[in-house]
């Protein structure tokens, strides 16, 4: 076995699953992967499964309360050092897998298995319309994306979402594996420039364009406030605890565009009120404090599910 595919479930079964149903297309497809690739599918829906049955062979395990994207991918982490795989493909549920994603990602794996250098390998991902993946890091929080028609090794600061990524397991747990304080929403960012510190890249495979659901980019259909809430949350503590006093400045003046911005675009006007909300803290409460606050709502992990602008789980 050379890759333990995991996936995260929150809140749906397997046959909600876009990334299941894609994967169970694939495998129908060649049925030889399965030689290759061991999937691992970790629940993090508030009750286990009754009688779980998947369209492929799976382990499945339950975590008994929301870990996020960064506890699941850990325990997947833990699984794979267990079963000596040296690869982690990582997904959430919401990701379209295209025919030839696995057999590409299978070559890539083999290619880079004695390269240490190289991390992570990573697709370019849309999301409803608009290219989101993978994102260079530059200067005062800017984030850019990086051109479709580049390929290879990428050693700027850099970041591919979750979803969708080949990381390399010995990478992972060079940097004590993900984050749990970002155990959803900047839990990429977080490990990919853990890696990056330690002289590990990412390398971009021009060839493999794949479709995934972001909420953040529809406010109307799939976005909620309390996910806005979890979002700017990190958002705040992640440049708190990692950037710089200018960069934390340049955060209080978006947070002020992002709040007009957000008034004027969007139907429900709470998005726009959190926002103005973050900026507030941001000028009035101490950088500890802050902290602090955000640390206590680790806590509260009950993130509704939306899909057409109506809550589903």
């Amino acid at each position: 076995m050379q890759i333990v595919i995991v996936v995260v479930l929150y809140k749906r079964s397997p046959a909600q699953s876009q990334t299941i149903n894609s994967l169970a297309e694939a495998f129908a497809l060649d049925p030889t992967l399965l030689h290759s690739f061991q999937a691992f599918v970790w629940d993090n829906s508030p009750n286990p499964l009754a009688d779980p049955v998947f369209p492929f062979p799976c382990i499945y395990r339950h975590g008994g309360r929301n870990l996020g994207t960064a506890g699941a991918y850990n325990r997947a982490m833990v699984f794979a050092e267990s079963v000596e795989a040296p690869w982690l493909l990582l997904f959430d549920q919401d990701t379209t897998v295209s025919l030839e994603f696995l057999p590409r990602m299978l070559e890539y794996s083999q290619r880079f298995l004695g390269n240490l250098e190289i991390a992570t390998v990573v697709p370019f991902i849309w999301s409803h319309g608009t290219l989101v993946s993978p994102r260079r890091l530059g200067t005062f929080n800017r984030v850019k994306q990086i051109p479709p028609d580049f390929g290879g090794v990428y050693k700027q600061k850099a970041y591919g979402v979750n979803s969708a990524t080949l990381m390399r397991v010995a990478a992972l747990r060079e940097i004590g594996g993900y984050s749990e304080e970002f155990w959803l929403d900047l839990s990429d960012v977080y490990a990919f420039q853990a890696m990056h510190q330690k002289g590990r890249f990412m390398f971009v495979a021009r060839d493999l364009q794949l479709q995934h659901s972001i909420a953040a980019l529809d406010f109307d259909r799939e976005m909620t406030p309390e996910r806005y809430r979890n979002f700017l949350a990190a958002e705040s503590a992640y440049v708190d605890l990692y950037q710089s006093p200018l960069e934390r400045a340049c955060h209080l003046l978006r947070l002020l565009v992002r709040t007009v911005r957000q008034y004027w675009r969007y139907k429900n006007k709470a998005f726009a009120r959190i926002c103005w909300e973050y900026f507030g803290r941001r000028l009035f409460h101490s950088r500890a404090k802050r902290i602090l606050g955000w640390r206590k709502q680790l806590a509260l992990r009950d993130i509704p599910i939306i899909e057409d602008g109506r809550v589903i789980g």
